[in-house]
């Protein structure tokens, strides 16, 4: 049954008053109680292990000690291992540096006789701009190490200066999610008494919809990880690149992190090989790039849409909000905002175009 106007502007309303109260939130109360929730997802997460030990008679505070004990050891350990790599590859790269600069200087010297051969065919006006430009990329291209070097040593102060931020934040998420873990059923007792009935029901309705929806989520994500590594994988191979396999893995990894994409790898990639000459090689990782690219956002919002139960076109909608809003997080948050807003709003019968 269609809404009359006034229940339709009483909702439109109420939708643009909750957009409203999210923003504000995400604006403002969010870095207020961010480590409070972060402390509150962690004893949300362990409390599968944490009830498990206390079934076998260990006490709660002592069960949700060992469990965060463990999941800090482990998530320790993991960035351990990711940061010694790091530094392999990295004195790795500073013992080639040598080589790397030789190359990469006797490319560029190949690449300015050939811009000089071409000055000296053109046209007097033409040539004069051209012999400018190039004397100015030259420079730039000097330039650049120290423009570097400077901004990383103006960094280093305000990375000192956030040291003592940061270590708080940690300390507040460790310890709360030490207490709320050692309290959790108190916790969720204490909310059920002070909400009532039927927002309660509706937020252990929320609750599982939303363990659904991320559930499926994750199986979204992983379905882009399995496809952009195929293509990845069929492309390196055509391109005869070494270790085809091992990188489109490494590269589809990379993509799926939030803040960096195949472009991070390769672009940088793509200009190395036109700068050694390899031109074909080059071109061909571009290529690579625009079709992963062009393949991967035009199934995202419909492989999200279909998996978290919102028409392809809201699903859009939500990234490209949640990205102008909130940046490259926005664009995994919003989707589930958009999925909490579907539910809360699942007794409004109100018929809008595009919905599922």
């Amino acid at each position: 049954m269609r809404l009359s106007s006034s229940k339709l502007t009483n909702t439109a309303l109420t939708l643009l008053c909750a957009a409203a109260a999210v923003y504000a939130a995400v604006r403002w109360l969010l870095p207020l109680t961010a480590p409070f929730l972060l402390a509150l997802g962690c004893a949300a997460v362990l409390e599968p292990a944490v009830a498990a030990l206390c079934r076998r008679r260990v006490p709660r505070p002592l069960a949700a000690g060992l469990t965060l004990i463990g999941a800090l050891a482990v998530t320790a350990g993991l960035a351990w291992l990711l940061l010694r790599r790091l530094a392999l590859e990295l004195g790795e790269l500073g013992a080639r540096s040598p080589e790397i600069v030789r190359t990469l200087t006797g490319t560029l010297g190949r690449w300015e006789a050939a811009a000089q051969r071409v000055l000296s065919r053109a046209p007097e006006g033409v040539g004069v701009w051209l012999e400018r430009a190039l004397q100015g990329a030259e420079e730039g291209l000097l330039r650049l190490p120290g423009e570097l070097s400077q901004r990383a040593l103006r960094l280093l102060p305000s990375l000192a200066a956030g040291a003592p931020a940061a270590l708080l934040f940690a300390v507040s998420a460790v310890i709360g999610a030490y207490f709320m873990s050692s309290l959790y059923p108190e916790l969720l007792h204490a909310a059920a008494r002070l909400l009532p009935e039927r927002l309660l029901c509706r937020a252990r309705l929320l609750r599982r919809e939303l363990r659904r929806t991320l559930g499926r989520w994750l199986k979204a994500q992983g379905i882009l990880l399995a496809i952009t590594f195929a293509l990845l994988t069929a492309a390196f191979a055509l391109l005869k690149v070494e270790y085809a396999l091992l990188l489109a893995l490494m590269t589809a990894l990379i993509d799926a992190l939030p803040v960096l994409g195949t472009g991070t790898v390769l672009l940088p990639w793509a200009a190395w090989e036109v700068l050694r000459g390899n031109v074909p090689l080059g071109v061909g990782l571009a290529l690579t790039y625009a079709a992963v690219t062009v393949i991967h956002q035009s199934i995202q919002a419909k492989l999200l849409g279909d998996q978290l139960g919102l028409h392809p076109l809201w699903t859009l909608a939500a990234i490209w909000f949640g990205f102008r809003i909130w940046g490259v997080a926005g664009m995994l948050v919003f989707p589930l905002l958009a999925v909490c807003a579907k539910q809360a709003l699942a007794g409004v019968r109100v018929r809008l175009p595009w919905t599922q």
